[in-house]
């Protein structure tokens, strides 16, 4: 088959997928949650884009002339929407404010300046412009000003902004890395690493388009092929990733189940309730109800005391999905209040505070006689673990041994007695 044909399919197709997937992602799950929708709006601004320059290779001149109105804003969008995306994810209690619509200003900005220079063009002056005027000067000092404002945005104000949000986003996974294992004791689904991941393919296929822009590697159809093949991949995988995410926090902010409802159905009855309040007496009654105090050694070591005898007695740590918020509410202390007992007193996180404990009963269970009977996974399933590799981790971080040679230690300790 023609290259050609090839690359023209495979730019309708992903023009297709992104819209359908924006649309899917929008309507979305019990919730709806802020994520998905930011999501969702990320492949609009992406469908714009690329559709774009798209229906340019594809003949489709008319197309592009009134496409390129929301070209620029679009491009000027898909760095914050990314960005704000995995704010949504890496925030508790995220909310659509004031603050997230400056890091769309850029966009908005470009819009008017698009219009009114973009607008103000002819018929043959637009489709010179775009056909020849990214590689082209020009005497019309009409199409001079517009083929500044493209060097401007496309030479400045954009790589500023794919360098700035790839940072600000890596800083945002970093700390969230971090915060996680502050408020859980089970991470599966909840590293975000597959955002980091994104992030770095995003910014490899953006400058992959740029140097195709302004290059003559535009004019092979192969090199084509195989940038539109790379955003398939890519905005496949985004979808499939984003639609499965959980919305952590969310999850983090509710105590025990009630009545049996799901995380999504609490999460959403949650969501309602923050709606129903205002934004700034909200944020500033939950930042009151969580700062952080300087408590005394004292109070310190009570708290530790308190939360251990909760922890202990009632077997806490035997519920995988545990979180600080389970234990905050058991023992009547504010979660901060906890964390800093537990960081500064035994100089490690909740995640490994509470795991220490699931590793004691899993030793327990190895030396007793009914150990025989259960399998590795049994034995991590038994003590709190919720998967054989998280429990192979923390075992290992705790004692040093994986849990398969801890057993066969214990055997030949046995055959010598």
């Amino acid at each position: 088959m023609n290259p050609e044909i090839i690359d023209s399919y495979l730019i309708i197709l992903v023009s297709y997928q992104l819209l359908i997937f924006a649309i899917i992602l929008y309507f979305s799950g019990i919730s709806r949650s802020y994520s998905k929708k930011i999501l969702a709006f990320f492949f609009i601004a992406g469908w714009f884009v690329y559709f774009a320059l798209g229906s340019f290779f594809l003949g489709w001149l008319e197309v592009s002339t009134w496409i390129y109105y929301l070209f620029v804003p679009a491009l000027l969008s898909v760095c914050p929407l990314f960005y704000i995306y995995v704010k949504s994810l890496t925030s508790e209690k995220f909310i659509f404010t004031l603050k997230c619509w400056l890091h769309l200003y850029p966009a908005a900005i470009s819009l008017v300046i698009n219009l009114l220079l973009f607008g103000i063009l002819s018929p043959a002056q637009r489709e010179w412009f775009l056909t020849n005027g990214f590689v082209q000067k020009s005497n019309e000092p009409l199409l001079t000003i517009n083929i500044y404002f493209y060097y401007l945005w496309d030479f400045l104000i954009f790589p500023v902004q794919l360098i700035l949000y790839f940072v600000l986003i890596y800083k945002e996974i970093k700390n969230h890395h971090h915060k996680i294992r502050e408020i859980f004791s089970n991470l599966e689904n909840k590293k975000l690493n597959w955002l980091y991941w994104a992030a770095v393919i995003f910014v490899v296929l953006i400058l992959f388009n740029n140097l195709l822009i302004q290059s003559d590697l535009i004019d092979h159809a192969g090199i084509r092929i195989f940038y539109n093949v790379g955003m398939l991949l890519f905005t496949l995988f985004i979808f499939f990733s984003g639609l499965k995410q959980i919305t952590i926090y969310d999850y983090a902010m509710l105590g025990n189940r009630e009545d049996g409802k799901s995380l999504e159905e609490l999460a959403e009855k949650q969501r309602n309730r923050d709606k129903a309040k205002n934004t700034i007496l909200q944020r500033s009654a939950f930042r009151e109800k969580n700062r952080i105090v300087n408590l005394s050694e004292t109070e310190q070591k009570n708290i530790l005391q308190k939360t251990e005898t909760a922890i202990l007695s009632n077997k806490l740590f035997l519920n995988p999905e545990l979180k600080i918020t389970d234990l905050s509410i058991e023992v009547s202390i504010p979660r901060r209040h906890i964390s800093q007992a537990i960081n500064e007193q035994l100089k490690m996180n909740f995640y490994n505070f509470i795991n220490r404990y699931r590793i004691q009963e899993a030793i327990k269970l190895m030396n007793s006689e009914s150990s025989g009977k259960f399998s590795i996974e049994g034995i991590a399933r038994q003590s709190g673990f919720n998967s054989r590799s998280s429990f192979y981790t923390a075992f290992k971080t705790e004692t040093g041994l994986t849990p398969s040679s801890f057993l066969k230690d214990l055997k030949k300790a046995e055959k010598l007695l």
